[in-house]
């Protein structure tokens, strides 16, 4: 006898046997219960989803002699017949080769007569979008008062190509894709009936290349079967399929996540010579590159130290290069170059550099000046050293208010090493502290104070712990002077610097600056230089200053 394919000896028989469609046979088995079938219906889904099938079985289940509970019994002459495939009250037709008028003038007629044996005649149109206008036109009276003993059942897999006029006479039921734990319980049910051994990562990768179709898994097990010499592995699915290997893909996002350059474009290289389709390895990584997004945007662990908006970036760039690859006389060239936007960005010139580059300055200017300089460059050019002032002369000469250099990015004080409570704090060392002040401010969720001190970074003054803030607009006067943000600061200044502190808001224009301090001496400005080039940064000059001059 004749080998025959396993989604032909598997075919399910009974409506308890279709997989993911539950919603499609519930309602039909209730019909034919209450005995309100419909003279017509309209199946529309993706392939391999059990369109055909569950028409096969709904025709059984319509003229069998012992049905139990709107199931077929596959044991009466009815049932038997239509299983054989030698029914003549089920006509099965394929609308792709009888897509003319003529074919549907001759189903008219033949509507007419009754059924041979049964108490019902089906007609299964397949692929029912293929018929042309004027079939369609010859068919709707007809399908919409057939004869008595008539149903139609209409199988497409693109509803949107059927007019409004047909589908208006059909009850419409959506055949969706089949999960792939679904399809994993089924495939086990058929290796297990057909004596194949397969492993569990087998299984799930034919899950997952069937896209939903159970029929093209059913189709890739057998293949697998016939490839294998004992026990369908997962590397035998890889080799008939031409995808390659989880941790190829995770070594593949690695090196793009870390820049490494060299390392993807060389993976690349031994993919394409193991002869693997790389638009395919294109659209398996966007598929991999999918699953680590909507895990780390869920909170769960992916096992790849990789931020979400580096897997958005990388997905986004590889998604492009796989529809470029499509139309592409180059394929290989379109998707190395695309590693190298993906992995190098600031390379392409692309906005996705510019964040990239202007995220890596804020997280070193979080870090302190130490992580500014770059290793291997040499230190900063020192400052003149001036000679100290005693710091009771220095209290004592009144400060001009608003004179103020620019605040430096330092780590706060350590703990333990709080200025005591009974000593002066100087403004260097307010100054000092202010970064961490901004972050503690930022973490308290105090938003509009932090985005005012944050860019317009107001005059101050210190004296006897006593915080004198200086604003040239009143809208900021205002936003700065509320009670619960003042508060909140003197809280802040007191468990970094120690001691009880005040916090006065002054509405007052900035008086004229001091020497200002040389640009090659300020390690945010150096490393901006470093990353963006000379030509980009530019120092804007102080309005007073070109006011004044």
């Amino acid at each position: 006898m004749a080998y025959k394919a396993l989604y032909r000896t598997w075919r399910p028989q009974n409506f308890k046997d279709i997989v993911g469609q539950q919603h499609v046979t519930r309602t039909l088995q209730n019909a034919l219960l209450q005995e309100k079938v419909a003279h017509a219906y309209l199946f529309c889904g993706p392939r391999g989803t059990g369109k055909t099938t569950t028409a096969k079985v709904l025709a059984k289940a319509l003229n069998c002699l012992d049905p139990d509970g709107g199931e077929p019994c596959n044991r009466c002459a009815h049932c038997t017949a239509v299983n054989e495939g030698n029914s003549l009250d089920v006509v099965e037709i394929d609308a792709a080769s009888n897509r003319g008028i003529d074919e549907i003038r001759d189903l008219r007629e033949k509507v007419k007569f009754a059924p041979s044996a049964g108490s019902r005649k089906v007609y299964i149109i397949d692929e029912v979008h293929m018929l042309t206008d004027q079939a369609f036109n010859a068919l709707l009276k007809t399908l919409e008062e057939p004869p008595a003993h008539v149903v139609f059942v209409l199988a497409t897999t693109e509803a949107h190509k059927v007019p409004l006029t047909i589908l208006s006479r059909c009850q419409r039921f959506d055949f969706r894709r089949i999960k792939p734990e679904e399809m994993v319980v089924r495939l086990k049910e058929v290796a297990a009936g057909a004596g194949i051994q397969a492993e569990e990562d087998a299984l799930q990768l034919i899950a997952r290349a069937a896209e939903g179709g159970l029929r093209d898994a059913l189709s890739i097990l057998d293949q697998g079967a016939a490839f294998a010499e004992k026990t369908v592995t997962a590397e035998d699915i890889h080799s008939i399929l031409g995808t390659v290997q989880q941790d190829i893909l995770a070594a593949m996002t690695r090196c793009l996540a870390e820049g490494k350059t060299g390392e993807a474009l060389q993976l690349v290289a031994e993919i394409a010579d193991r002869g693997k389709d790389l638009r395919l390895f294109t659209r398996e990584m966007t598929s991999y590159l999918r699953g680590l997004l909507v895990e780390g945007i869920e909170g769960r662990n992916t096992g790849l130290q990789i931020g979400n908006e580096t897997l958005f970036n990388l997905l986004q760039v590889l998604v492009q290069a796989e529809q470029e690859m499509k139309w592409s006389s180059q394929p290989t060239l379109v998707l190395e170059l695309a590693l190298v936007k993906a992995s190098r960005p600031e390379i392409a010139g692309s906005w996705e550099g510019l964040a990239r580059r202007v995220a890596e300055l804020e997280r070193r200017m979080e870090q302190g000046p130490a992580a500014l300089t770059p290793q291997g460059a040499p230190p900063a050019p020192c400052r003149e050293t001036k000679p100290a002032v005693p710091e009771q002369a220095a209290a004592e000469k009144p400060k001009a208010p608003g004179v103020l250099e620019k605040p430096r990015q330092v780590p706060p004080p350590a703990e333990g090493k709080a200025v005591p409570e009974g000593g002066n704090v100087s403004a260097e060392q307010v100054r000092k502290a202010w970064p961490a002040l901004l972050m503690a401010i930022k973490e308290g969720k105090k938003m509009p104070l932090w985005s005012l001190l944050s860019n317009n970074r107001p005059a101050m003054e210190v004296r006897d712990h006593i915080l004198t803030l200086y604003f040239e607009e009143e809208f900021d006067l205002k936003t700065a002077d509320k009670p619960e943000y003042r508060k909140y600061m003197e809280w802040l200044l007191g468990k970094h610097l120690g001691g009880q502190w005040e916090v006065r808001c002054v509405h007052a224009k900035k008086p004229a600056a001091g020497p200002v301090p040389r640009p090659e001496e300020d390690p945010i400005y150096t490393e901006a230089v470093r990353i963006f080039g000379k030509d980009i940064v530019v120092l804007e000059k102080d309005p007073d200053e070109t006011t004044r001059g």
